[in-house]
């Protein structure tokens, strides 16, 4: 019984030490790479129900972005790529690790960083009309305080393209996305560093549209079993909502983003505050939140935004070597 009980705790002790030999570059990794206001969010959460998928302890860890990015973040990059197993403390060396961090598409160091730590690691994009994110982005703004309320849609699009000719990269993330819904300039570095056969796109749209078949399709990419989405409960989450009071929920998203970065590796206190959340949130959007209004964009701004658009977009279906969901962008009479 003795020996039984010392044989025990050898190979405990063994695998505890081989944990902690094992590097981050050991493990296999599917990254939402992006882009922001394409369902990302949601997309996390379905990823993180999967059985064989062990998510990040929060989505949006921001770890391999740059030091200057303008975003913040408890972890970054900083000489020790180790510390990025901190942000996965209850995963089983055989499950997939997921996070998601939509900037990752924007960012030069972020790929790089990627590539050079982790070699097993697979990207997904999500996209979205360039139009249409635009115009998510614009209520966005508005939902977390970055933009007055009185401000129109094309006194916005006007200000993008102000910053756009300085080429402001240092920018806020809200008046650099113009120039980010040109994806095909940022995929093509991805396809270049990483080859096509690692990297999955998918569609804003056909998501919202057909999950199942957008979720099988990304599992057989990641090589997980499809058949746990079959009859699985699709809700859209982070939802873009014209709020009441945007200064109270700029303050709750602060105070929100605090709470998680201080919890979120102590999942005794992590896991019930998030069961509270869940119960408590969507009380707070019924609260405050309003109608919106359809957006109003003049003819002038749409045939600027087709014009700057499309040759992106025509770019795109070659680079990935099939037709976009999107219908094609047409100016207006």
């Amino acid at each position: 019984m003795a020996l039984k009980v010392v044989g025990t705790l050898r190979c405990a002790v063994h695998t505890k030490v081989e944990r902690i030999m094992k590097s981050v570059a050991d493990y296999n990794y599917l990254i939402v790479g992006g882009t922001t206001k394409a369902a990302t969010t949601s997309l996390f959460a379905y990823l993180t129900d999967h059985p064989a998928i062990c998510a990040a302890t929060y989505k949006e860890t921001r770890f391999f972005l740059s030091s200057d990015y303008p975003l913040p973040s408890k972890y970054r990059y900083s000489h020790d790529a180790q510390e990025y197993a901190a942000l996965f403390p209850n995963c089983d060396d055989t499950q997939l690790r997921v996070e998601s961090t939509p900037d990752y598409l924007y960012c030069e160091k972020a790929r790089e960083r990627i590539a050079e730590f982790l070699p097993y690691a697979k990207l997904v994009f999500s996209l979205r009309e360039p139009i249409s994110r635009l115009t998510s982005w614009y209520r966005f703004a508005k939902q977390i305080g970055k933009l007055p309320q009185t401000v129109s849609f094309d006194a916005y699009v006007e200000l993008l393209f102000t910053g756009s000719k300085r080429n402001g990269r240092g920018e806020a993330q809200h008046l650099q996305t113009l120039e980010q819904g040109c994806y095909t300039t940022y995929l093509k570095r991805y396809f270049n560093q990483f080859g096509p056969a690692r990297i999955h796109i998918l569609f804003y749209e056909e998501l919202a549209a057909e999950p199942v078949s957008v979720m099988a399709s990304l599992c057989n990419f990641a090589g997980i079993d499809a058949d746990f989405y079959a009859d699985y409960t699709f809700k859209v989450t982070n939802r873009t909502e014209k709020m009441r009071n945007s200064e109270l929920h700029r303050k709750y998203r602060n105070f929100r983003f605090r709470l998680r970065r201080w919890t979120h590796d102590k999942p005794i206190i992590h896991n019930p505050l998030r069961m509270i959340r869940q119960t408590i949130e969507p009380i707070y959007l019924r609260l405050n939140t309003q109608p919106d209004k359809e957006i109003q964009l003049s003819k002038e701004t749409q045939h600027r935004l087709v014009d700057y658009y499309q040759r992106d977009i025509d770019a795109l279906a070659e680079l990935i070597g099939r037709p976009l969901p999107w219908k094609p962008l047409q100016k207006s009479n």
